[in-house]
């Protein structure tokens, strides 16, 4: 599956599954599992396993972007906004974040 096609489909899915993660992972993930971070890998699998879908996603950020931070999460008007940065103590304005936005605070692509 192509990117932008993952892209799309987030964009329409209604509810998270561990089905739907673990396509994310397949297609997505290259540290996923991590040979040399165990813990990490396992700390994921037990997230999924619980349905914790946010905590799982914030860990893949974590071991798949590890220079990667989540400068904001917020929800408004009905929505989930999320941003990451690599610099994120530097004025918004300033930094080149990464920006996404869905109705469902796990699926925000």
């Amino acid at each position: 599956m192509i990117l932008g096609e993952l892209s799309d489909r987030l964009r329409d899915v209604h509810t998270v599954t561990a089905k739907l993660i673990a396509e994310i992972i397949d297609e997505t993930c290259r540290r996923f599992p991590s040979v040399g971070q165990t813990e990490k890998t396992a700390r994921i699998e037990r997230l999924i396993e619980s349905e914790a879908w946010t905590d799982a996603a914030l860990a893949l950020i974590d071991l798949e972007l590890p220079q990667w931070q989540v400068r904001r999460i917020a929800y408004d008007e009905g929505e989930w906004y999320c941003a990451l940065s690599r610099e994120r103590e530097l004025p918004d304005w300033l930094d080149r974040s990464i920006e996404a936005r869905h109705a469902d605070l796990p699926l925000r692509s």
